[in-house]
């Protein structure tokens, strides 16, 4: 199975959009959402999401139909886009190999997966890293090592 991984600079900077253009034109690939979740607080500085809190274990595979297809969710655009099949994956950071392993096992047979998500890199060589960045200069200090890596860097005005 080919793996193509659509990283960024930060949360909200694009990934999503390019991992949509990609699923458009592989439209027997399926998509894998990651969310990196911190006990005691979001990241993203969110709150009433209940993404970090509703997480009980090191991680969580989220297949459900109901949740995936939810309008305003990213995974329901990448379902939209034409993705096969949609996998979310929450983890902590000692959950996400475990968790990552087991998506990846969960598209057995597919020609390839789009993963949305950064943390991935850790644990994989994708085929073809894809690294959005914005225009601004912030970019995560982990997101700096990613883009040294890259394949191809997308940079567009930030919304």
């Amino acid at each position: 199975m080919k793996i193509i991984v659509v990283a960024g600079a930060h949360s909200g900077v694009g990934k999503t959009l390019y991992a949509e253009k990609l699923l458009r034109a592989l439209p027997d690939w399926a998509a894998l959402k990651v969310t990196t979740v911190k006990r005691g607080g979001c990241p993203r500085g969110e709150s009433g999401c209940e993404v970090c809190a509703g997480l009980k274990k090191d991680f969580e595979i989220v297949e459900d139909k109901r949740i995936i297809d939810q309008a305003g969710r990213d995974t329901a655009r990448l379902k939209k886009a034409g993705a096969k099949k949609v996998i979310w994956l929450k983890a902590t950071s000692k959950g996400l190999k475990s968790g990552l392993n087991k998506a990846l096992a969960a598209c057995k047979g597919l020609q390839g997966i789009v993963i949305e998500g950064t943390s991935v890199l850790k644990y994989i060589k994708p085929d073809l890293l894809i690294f959005v960045r914005g225009n601004n200069r912030n970019i995560r200090l982990s997101a700096k090592r990613v883009l040294k890596k890259a394949d191809i860097v997308i940079s567009f005005i930030d919304k």
